[in-house]
């Protein structure tokens, strides 16, 4: 017997509606703002702990989960410590588009896609939708020290509050055989931050003023934060001057300057270069007022015009590159002062002179160049800045192949994301014999996942 068909009814599709599809995806979205942040290993600078190709669960909780449409986070009910493998947005690349929070409005975050910004200001023939597919990135490493801890690095070990640390966490390891001075393996005595310290910009040396711009960039958000850097001659401003002998030494962190150091001087390497050596050629000091300024260079044109939107995506550098600029200002005051000596000590009555009145005034001659700074937030420059918030110091367990914050500094509490927990997928694929786009690749999907991999428990991996 048939039995009647029902009439249709508006409540009970709303209603079947709400339970089978918006329920389950606002649960999801909840789940995915407040609970847990899906993460892909990309690089080898975990190893072997984690692997490039692990997919991760992180728990954004346990830190603090963000407070949707700001930049502030709920209390989480721990603090990062060392030993926990942590996902933080990294701090060396701007939250906003050309680091210009006023110019650009946040829309979304389109997860595997990147995140899309609104351009209030566009130039002409360019769409106001702007896209920045790699970024803000999202970083993972060990959290090794925190606030008040003293850190350092010799030979490629790392010292915190005084003691070696032989082990590395996880399956870490250090291998290199060469060591060099690079951050790396070099890294002096620094005391990490703690809230309520005061950092004062003039007395702090340029590669741990860089550090501190980065701080006060991750505790402002909202606002445009610029490290300005003038160089005197005699106590006059001569941004233009060309080094003619800048001496860099070769390092992986140092990759944009070297490529800009051969470009402009037309070098042609005919042996092979290691780490460790030095090159040397002319280089303008405007080319680290732009840098220091900007603290980053775009991928993409910034002026491209046409289509729906507008791609957008950086290259950052590290404060080394300030340490060797200082350094190499440091070698021309001393040349000049060996100069001027020399030229006086042709007469040795000059020279009795010259003591006399060196003496008599107490001093030694200024230096003939100086490196003027100004660490400005929202155009207003800083004489000194309080730290808002916890700061911790992030390492990755393949110690010699991470780039970390031996080279950019200190992450904040705020750019904390979550603290990785487990496992859920790993696929091998470094040989790249697999790709999505090739059906016929397809088959090597079961061979090249690591099943022993899935669900483990990452504090736990030793």
């Amino acid at each position: 017997m048939e039995q009647p068909s029902k009439k249709f009814s508006v409540k009970s599709f709303l209603k079947s509606l709400a339970r089978e599809i918006i329920v389950p995806i606002v649960l999801a979205l909840v789940v995915i703002q407040y609970v847990i942040q899906a993460f892909q290993i990309p690089s080898g600078s975990m190893e072997d702990s984690l692997l490039t190709g692990d997919f991760l669960l992180g728990l954004k909780f346990t830190y603090g989960s963000p407070i949707p449409f700001t930049n502030q986070k709920f209390p989480g009910y721990a603090y990062p410590v060392p030993g926990d493998v942590v996902i933080f947005r990294y701090p060396g690349e701007p939250e906003y588009p050309d680091n210009n929070p006023q110019r650009y409005t946040h829309l979304f975050n389109a997860l595997m896609f990147g995140n899309v910004y609104w351009d209030h200001e566009p130039e002409d023939g360019q769409p106001h939708l702007v896209h920045y597919p790699d970024g803000p990135k999202d970083y993972i490493k060990r959290c090794v020290a925190v606030s008040g801890d003293t850190i350092a690095v010799h030979g490629g070990k790392l010292f915190r509050n005084g003691e070696r640390l032989d082990t590395i966490p996880g399956l870490g390891k250090w291998t290199a055989s060469v060591r060099t001075l690079s951050p790396r393996d070099e890294l002096e005595t620094f005391v990490i931050p703690s809230v309520g310290d005061t950092l004062y910009v003039d007395s702090l040396p340029l590669s741990r003023l860089w550090w501190l711009r980065s701080i006060v960039a991750q505790e402002n958000p909202d606002s445009h934060v610029e490290l300005a850097l003038d160089l005197l001659r005699d106590g006059r401003e001569d941004n233009g001057y060309d080094f003619e002998d800048f001496r860099m030494p070769v390092e992986n962190d140092r990759g944009m300057a070297l490529n800009a150091l051969f470009t402009r001087n037309r070098m042609v390497i005919q042996s092979p270069l290691k780490q460790g050596d030095t090159v040397s050629g002319a280089m303008n000091f405007g080319y680290f007022k732009q840098l220091s300024s900007i603290g980053f260079l775009p991928i993409f044109d910034p002026h491209e015009k046409g289509g729906l939107t507008r791609k957008v995506s950086y290259v950052s550098f590290e404060a080394s590159l300030l340490q060797d600029l200082e350094g190499n200002v440091a070698r021309l005051n001393a040349e000049s002062r060996e100069s001027v000596a020399d030229s006086v000590a042709t007469d040795s009555a000059a020279v009795a002179d010259t003591v006399a009145v060196d003496s008599a005034a107490g001093q030694e001659m200024p230096p003939k160049f100086e490196i003027r700074r100004k660490l400005m937030l929202d155009g207003k420059p800083m004489d000194y800045y309080v730290v808002k918030s916890p700061q911790f110091f992030m390492m990755g367990d393949n110690r010699d192949n991470s780039a970390d914050s031996r080279y950019w500094g200190t992450v904040t509490l705020r750019n904390i994301r979550a603290k990785a927990f487990v496992i859920y997928f790993s696929f091998e694929n470094e040989d790249q014999k697999f790709a999505l786009g090739n059906p016929f690749t397809w088959w090597r999907i079961p061979f090249s996942i690591r099943w022993t991999r899935i669900g483990k428990i990452i504090h736990l991996i030793d």
